[in-house]
């Protein structure tokens, strides 16, 4: 049996069981309707006696539903769970079974209403049983076989006229139960296959998502650092300016250059000046505000782009590149080797006329001109410093 097949077969069985009051409270009123309309007759006490019976079976049915109920919450649906329950729907067919001993030799009216009764208890089992057709076997053949075998044993035409009707009328309802069960299980099998299908997708779309996210990622984003590469830098940077000219604020940039690198590149390795940008990364993310943004630009160039700045831009401008210059301070621990490091800093406020591109550039060349001022300098870049 295939996964699909087996989920078919519990989810049924778990609608069999979840109607299983529905013929137990028709059993129950269909008995003792019919033990009240023989209160008049010679057999009255033998109906009576077989209503007590039918109720003793509702009340053990009733028990072993709770505890088939039980063993599917706590161990789950299994072909031995089904057998037993149909086990239970055994004991009702039985006790209605009884009644067609009852009805042999009654008056017509009685044969009636004993026969429309077990028919009316089939019929019922049709809708409530067909999720599981072993279990409406199980139920209709011990309730009508007993009247098949009293009609068709009698002698006349009339009683083997009665014993065909309800052959035929079984053979009717083991077919309506049948279609009734394809039916179901048809479409519980398509609810499961769009379940699964919808989970796919779910599973699907996700995975894409998560893809489109990476890449998204990757393509804004340094590799080595994880910092903002030169293309979400621009972006910031628009964002940034485009903040300035609603608010009335300004907008800097800091273009940092490191110096001593190239030589722990070439002494150490590519490497350790991958560590050694890493941490440099890392140290100057923690004296910038949240609001900023510090973006790798090249092999050891980083931009911090400040946004927002309020009155005096040119003192916050320097004191943030104070910080930079400050992290550099501690040596840096490379392999187990203590290297020293610093930082070069161009200075730029942004006009309002310039582009991201002259903004990138005139920071570059005010770092070009710390660098010949000495290590570890800043300098502001022509005519915006001010």
């Amino acid at each position: 049996m295939t996964t699909l097949e087996r989920r078919v077969d519990e989810a049924l069985f778990h609608r069999l069981i979840a109607s299983s009051p529905i013929p137990l409270i028709g059993s129950a009123i269909g008995g003792l309707l019919i033990a009240i309309s023989q209160l008049d007759s010679a057999k009255s006490h033998l109906f009576l006696a077989w209503m007590a019976v039918v109720y003793a079976m509702i009340v053990l049915r009733w028990w072993l539903v709770n505890r088939c109920k039980n063993k599917l919450s706590t161990q789950g649906f299994d072909s031995r769970l089904a057998f037993r329950y149909c086990l239970t729907l055994a004991l009702s067919g039985l006790a209605w079974g009884a009644l067609g001993f009852l009805i042999m030799d009654a008056p017509p009216m009685t044969m009636v209403v004993g026969i429309t009764a077990i028919q009316a208890m089939i019929m019922g089992g049709v809708v409530t049983m067909a999720p599981c057709i072993p279990a409406f076997l199980a139920f209709s053949v011990p309730a009508l076989m007993p009247t098949v075998f009293v009609f068709a044993s009698g002698d006349g035409i009339v009683n083997m006229v009665i014993a065909v009707f309800c052959v035929v009328f079984y053979l009717l309802m083991i077919g309506v139960a049948y279609r009734f069960n394809q039916s179901l299980r048809q479409a519980q099998r398509i609810s499961f296959e769009n379940e699964d299908l919808i989970g796919s997708l779910k599973e699907a779309y996700q995975k894409i998502s998560t893809q489109n996210q990476e890449l998204n990622h990757v393509a804004h984003h340094d590799a080595l650092t994880g910092l903002p590469n030169r293309k979400l830098l621009a972006l910031r940077m628009q964002q940034a300016i485009d903040l300035a000219r609603v608010k009335k604020t300004s907008t800097a940039l800091l273009y940092l250059d490191l110096d001593g690198f190239k030589a722990i590149n070439d002494q150490l390795g590519h490497e350790a000046g991958d560590l050694a940008l890493v941490e440099v990364a890392q140290r100057l993310g923690k004296v910038i505000r949240g609001s900023d943004t510090l973006a790798r630009v090249g092999g050891d160039e980083f931009v911090v782009v400040l946004s927002d700045l309020q009155d005096n831009p040119r003192t916050s401008v320097e004191m943030v590149a104070q910080k930079c210059q400050m992290v550099f301070e501690k040596v840096f621990s490379i392999q187990g080797i203590e290297c020293k490091l610093g930082t070069s800093i161009g200075l730029a406020i942004c006009k309002e006329q310039d582009t991201i591109e002259q903004l990138l550039s005139i920071a570059d060349k005010a770092m070009y001109q710390a660098k010949l001022l000495g290590c570890e300098q800043m300098s502001w870049a022509l005519d915006h410093s001010t």
